[in-house]
């Protein structure tokens, strides 16, 4: 077992920073005693941003990158990932956290956290969510997710209005909420993540001295 690992995760937007919380939790149950990580805000391309976080001081054991594929298919998303790697001469293994489509597909999974979220939890208004095994189908996830929030709060006028405005506060709730050992884990992309840090985990543990 690693004792201790040190990482960063380099997001997309403040609004994804709740994946930290999921990061460490998918290490320690990967095998880690304890998981350090903060985002870094870093732009321009993956190349660009993972430069940026190599020129910091000290020494980091993981390099976390999301990048959402913005598609259906998330290949490019990876190889862009590992050839700027490859380019940087990254020491750190470098794993990706590519999300099918927008990250606000793996919020879709769970009908109860968005009534739960906009405070009625009891609604029965249909949400128009897509079937899990169609979420990562559905083109323009955020757009599904904003009309879901929208229905399960059933509001209307200038209610409805303010419910509009707070699409980014539910979506950060969303977010922290998600249950890593829910029906996101049925996802690919998500399944994936948790298996990159299982096979990343084992071989940082067989770095460790002794």
């Amino acid at each position: 077992m690693r004792d201790t690992v040190s990482f960063v995760l380099l997001r997309e937007g403040s609004s994804d920073d709740g994946l930290l919380a999921h990061l460490r939790l998918l290490l320690v149950e990967a095998g880690v005693r304890e998981a350090n990580g903060s985002s870094r805000p870093y732009k321009g391309t993956v190349e660009e941003r993972l430069r940026g976080v190599l020129a910091e001081p000290g020494t980091l054991d993981l390099v976390f990158i999301h990048r959402d594929a913005d598609g259906p298919d998330a290949s490019a998303r990876y190889r862009e990932i590992v050839e700027a790697a490859a380019t940087c001469g990254a020491a750190a293994p470098c794993v990706g956290v590519v999300p099918i489509q927008e990250t606000e597909a793996w919020l879709l999974v769970d009908e109860d956290e968005i009534r739960r979220v906009v405070g009625r939890r009891k609604g029965n208004e249909p949400l128009g969510l897509p079937n899990l095994n169609r979420i990562e189908q559905t083109t323009n996830p955020k757009e599904v997710l904003e009309a879901a929030l929208l229905a399960a709060s059933a509001t209307t006028g200038r209610r409805r209005d303010r419910e509009v405005k707070r699409f980014s506060e539910h979506r950060r709730v969303l977010l922290e909420r998600l249950d890593v050992h829910g029906p996101v884990k049925q996802l690919g992309a998500f399944a994936k993540l948790m298996a990159d840090i299982e096979t990343t985990t084992k071989a940082l543990a067989a770095r460790s001295p002794g």
